[in-house]
């Protein structure tokens, strides 16, 4: 079973939020609000979590998970023990390259489904699992709706179908992203993108139609293979809606940084001068020139 990790509300799409956060070199702050849930999911008491010292604290979240005889993905066989990937980063988690701050949000992911009780809790709630079994169902801790972000079918990442080679395609949301693997069970098991745009996910549907079966009598991965086919095409409609959502938000964020700047420079043009200005009187009558300095005259000599 693969469970979708929720990450914090996002104004614009998802995968192109994530994916240009790991890339962008500084504290982005998508990374920022993802990193502060999840260092709270693990310190529920932390306070201080402002952009410079979110590295500082990660380092002492994964410093005790290290402390653990644990194998993580920076394990060292030869050390017999996990090593800090802060121990020679100079800048801190924003520093770091795409790999690694990929590799460290996974790890992550992994110690808060372990460790964090409230991710525990909200599992449980959604799956339908309370302590006291023998008690009446308490409308409270009932699973959620299936329309709740934190529902069983939101949380549940399963394939959409397979197509006529064994493929397992995977959707994540309402974006255009198909990601493809082979059998997920196992431990050779890849996964790859082979749609991220509307023409490219339409131009996925021409391909798997195009190595449709055309027998009359169709064997049970035939079958599937055309019920790919109708799941993938029923969610064109969404995919072009979450579009033009996103070319909303983005154009709202475009004309809110144009007006930041277009005020920017009026304050500046109107900014008054801290500088007292040096007037210049002329005594045309007598021929001498001064300075008037704050009112009083000042003849040259």
């Amino acid at each position: 079973m693969c469970i979708k990790f929720p990450l914090p509300q996002l104004s614009i799409s998802p995968d192109d939020s994530f994916e240009n956060a790991l890339l962008m070199p500084g504290a982005d702050p998508v990374l920022s609000k993802i990193l502060q849930q999840f260092i709270l999911n693990l310190r529920p008491q932390t306070r201080n979590l402002s952009v410079d010292q979110i590295s500082s604290t990660l380092s002492s979240v994964l410093a005790d998970t290290f402390k653990t005889s644990e194998r993580t993905a920076f394990w060292d066989d030869e050390r017999g023990a996990n090593v800090d990937p802060f121990a020679n980063l100079e800048g801190g988690f924003f520093a770091a390259d795409w790999v690694l701050k990929l590799k460290i949000l996974r790890l992550l992911v992994d110690v808060q489904l372990a460790h964090s009780t409230e991710v525990k809790n909200i599992i449980d709630r959604a799956w339908g699992v309370t302590q006291h079994k023998h008690k009446k169902r308490d409308p409270v801790n009932a699973p959620p709706d299936a329309s709740d972000a934190k529902s069983q079918e939101r949380l549940q990442l399963v394939p959409l179908g397979q197509d006529s080679s064994r493929k397992r395609y995977w959707i994540a949301d309402d974006s255009p992203r198909i990601y493809v693997s082979s059998n997920p069970w196992k431990i050779t098991a890849t996964f790859q993108t082979i749609s991220s745009t509307r023409e490219e996910y339409l131009g996925v549907i021409e391909s798997l139609k195009a190595t449709a079966p055309r027998t009359d009598k169709k064997s049970k991965i035939e079958q599937a293979h055309l019920g790919l086919i109708e799941a993938l095409e029923s969610r064109v409609d969404a995919i072009s809606a979450e579009l033009a959502r996103v070319q909303r938000v983005r154009r709202k964020i475009e004309q809110k940084q144009i007006l930041m700047a277009q005020a920017e420079i009026r304050e500046t043009r109107t900014r008054r001068q801290t500088r007292r200005p040096d007037y210049v009187y002329n005594d045309m009558e007598s021929g001498e020139v001064g300075h008037f300095v704050l009112g009083s005259y000042q003849p040259h000599c």
